[in-house]
């Protein structure tokens, strides 16, 4: 495929898994209340709300990894199709979910495939664009965590009140258009781009992950790499998740279908500020490095959220900071697309960003099943567990001095 083709492809794929996330934290509230009761999600639907989430974003790792390994051995084009198929048909199928149990055990499967398609995608347009022209692909594709919520939030607003089983089915339609996509920009280009099974160059019965620490160096890139992405996929799902929790403690007495609206319309508002902060942050680090970029979204993302939310928070202070703190927390995910693929050589780059981008899913993978817990242990103060959560971003502070400065590097073969 031609470079903007593999740009298109991957960029549609990472709208509709993000558009997949976003679907479930509409529909979470209304499923789980069907099947618990109004009395028992009361007492403990933040708290499955949060173990349905750890164990998605586990699923979210072990696929990042798997199909990352995949894509290096198999080829990128093909782990990206599969990938997308899974997860579309595993959203579908979630409407067809009897209790919570089994929400959680199709959250874990639909997680495989989104993960996955990440990895294969970030190599994807990482080598498409190897002679140029990275940080503008990186800042583009990244602008799916702004499309693919909006996208939810539209279908949100049509689709009734309580209706929760057609916003999952609204999650199975990308899956034709993305293959039917791939497809014709497959026989429309001479151009394979690492479509086809990667050759290291040892032997292709090396293990890629034994690989990745077979030196010293690798193994700190990994280590570092891994770490980061632990802090910035922790902290920029945790806004998102929670924000119908948010709305539901500042918006209390309003009819459930206002609710609803305004739950669609705050996460507009809340991705105006991703769109802004995916196409900022790669200029960012371009003008004054990798790190320090990271380093200044690492403190810039508390501090805004510590404004935001303490105190009582009203619907007006939600609708208009709320996207101040999603350009920090959400917009530094750009970062990750351009520079984990950067750390890596090319037999090893889909496995080493799957690793850096979706392993630390597990270590953050408890902290939505924390949070739900500090909500439910708080009365619903769900201000309160976004708060706490936000101490995550000292880790990422205390990581950076160990990351390699890459700004002007050529990516390593």
């Amino acid at each position: 495929m031609s470079p903007r083709a593999v740009l298109i492809v991957a960029w549609l794929g990472w709208v509709f898994d993000v558009m997949d996330t976003a679907l479930f934290n509409f529909a979470k509230k209304p499923m789980l209340t069907e099947m618990l009761g109004e009395a028992g999600y009361k007492a403990g639907g933040a708290a499955w709300e949060g173990r349905i989430q750890m164990v998605f974003l586990i699923g979210w790792a072990i696929g990042g990894l798997v199909f990352g390994i995949l894509a290096d051995r198999w080829g990128r084009s093909r782990t990206l199709i599969v990938t997308i198929l899974l997860y579309s048909a595993l959203t579908g199928l979630t409407a067809l979910a009897q209790t919570p149990d089994q929400v959680l055990g199709l959250r874990f499967l639909t997680a495989l495939g989104i993960g996955g398609e990440w990895a294969a995608g970030a190599a994807m347009v990482a080598e498409a664009y190897r002679s140029g022209g990275r940080v503008g692909a990186a800042a583009w594709l990244q602008t799916a965590a702004a499309f693919g919520p909006w996208l939810a939030a539209y279908a949100n607003f049509k689709i009734p009140t309580g209706d929760w089983r057609t916003l999952f089915l609204v999650g199975v339609i990308p899956a034709v258009m993305v293959v039917f996509v791939r497809f014709k920009a497959d026989r429309s280009s001479s151009i394979e781009n690492r479509s086809q099974p990667l050759d290291p160059p040892s032997t292709i019965n090396d293990s890629p992950l034994l690989a990745l620490f077979a030196t010293p160096a690798l193994r700190r890139r990994a280590l570092v790499a891994t770490t980061l992405g632990i802090v910035g996929v922790t902290g920029a799902g945790i806004l998102p998740f929670w924000l119908p929790n948010l709305i539901d403690g500042a918006a209390v007495g309003m009819a459930a279908e206002v609710k609803k609206n305004f739950v669609s319309l705050n996460t507009f508002t809340l991705h105006i500020g991703t769109l802004l902060g995916v196409l900022v942050f790669p200029a960012i680090s371009e003008r004054i490095g990798r790190r320090p970029a990271f380093a200044l979204f690492f403190v810039m993302a508390p501090l805004v959220t510590s404004i935001a939310l303490v105190g009582k928070p009203n619907l007006d202070t939600l609708l208009y900071l709320l996207p101040v703190v999603s350009f920090f927390a959400v917009g530094l995910s750009a970062g990750f697309v351009l520079y984990f693929p950067e750390l890596f050589p090319t037999h090893l780059r889909a496995t080493g960003a799957g690793l850096a981008y979706n392993t630390g899913r597990i270590v953050s993978a408890p902290m939505p099943a924390l949070i739900g817990m500090v909500i439910s242990n708080t009365g619903g103060n769900a201000a309160y567990g976004v708060l706490v959560a936000s101490a995550i971003y000292v880790l990422g502070l205390l990581a950076l001095p160990f990351a390699p400065e890459t700004r002007g590097q050529a990516l390593p073969e």
